[in-house]
């Protein structure tokens, strides 16, 4: 393992490590990540489930402890780096709003939407999508063009004009939006891959963040790691990251997903 320094302190890399988020975050020197992926509480009532530390009863405390892990993150994050930060359609308008305050660049919400996830609304519609929010310190952060299969290949065996030019089909696939439609871990398709972690994200789509907005060997930051979807996609694209984790049940499952080479190649790359 590679090592972080920080004074006499050292964090090992490509490890995740028991420690509260804003601990790894204020131990990390300036610019020294290129990615940093922040999926953290919600402000939920279920983010009690997460241990000491994860729930907030009072927006205000919530609001303030995300400005101070907001603010190490855009210290710590390097100057062509992406910071992706999960959130929930009814809070992501405050912390959008802190991010844009504190001078980073909005480049784009990306919407993560999927059908096969439950709801207990009962008089509103079911909610299908998480937003995404993406900033960075510029708007040439780095960025690997997403490719998609075509929806229909019937249209493709036909010459398709456009401004007097013939169109020809990228060998790829078309550039996928913003929209981005991953299913939740749910049901026996995902067995193999689902852990006791509730909330834990696919590592498809953890690979997609991974491996179009960082590039090979560069340090990938991961400051709430929950089940280490996004470490373990980090080391299956020959990226190198630093996860953190308070609850120690969660740890242990992150971990041991890091030892298991076959769970490195699950999911598709996007």
């Amino acid at each position: 393992m590679t090592q972080q320094m920080r004074g006499s302190a050292r964090l090992d890399e490509n490890a995740i490590h028991q420690l509260d988020a804003l601990e790894l975050l204020q131990s990390l020197p300036d610019a020294s990540a290129e990615l940093i992926i922040a999926d953290p509480p919600y402000r939920l009532r279920k983010d009690r489930e997460f241990g000491a530390g994860a729930y907030f009863d009072d927006h205000a405390d919530w609001l303030a402890w995300c400005g101070r892990w907001i603010g190490q993150c855009q210290r710590v994050l390097s100057p062509r780096g992406n910071l992706f930060v999960y959130a929930i359609h009814h809070h992501a308008c405050f912390l959008q709003a802190h991010m844009h305050e504190i001078g980073l660049q909005y480049r784009r919400q990306i919407i993560w939407t999927y059908e096969n996830g439950w709801s207990k609304y009962r008089n509103a519609p079911a909610c299908h999508y998480e937003p995404i929010l993406w900033f960075a310190h510029r708007r040439d952060s780095t960025f690997h063009v997403i490719r998609e299969p075509y929806k229909s290949a019937a249209r493709l065996r036909h010459a398709i004009i456009k401004n007097g030019k013939v169109w020809s089909p990228h060998p790829d696939g078309r550039q996928a939006g913003d929209v981005w439609r991953f299913p939740t871990l749910a049901g026996r398709r995902f067995a193999a891959e689902r852990t006791a972690h509730p909330t834990q994200k696919p590592l498809a789509l953890s690979r997609r963040l991974v491996e179009h907005f960082s590039n090979p060997g560069e340090l990938v930051l991961v400051p709430f790691a929950g089940s280490g979807s996004e470490c373990v996609a980090a080391l299956a694209a020959g990226r190198r990251f630093i996860g953190s984790e308070i609850n120690p049940e969660y740890v242990g499952i992150a971990r041991a997903r890091l030892t298991r080479p076959a769970a490195c190649a699950d999911g598709a790359t996007g």
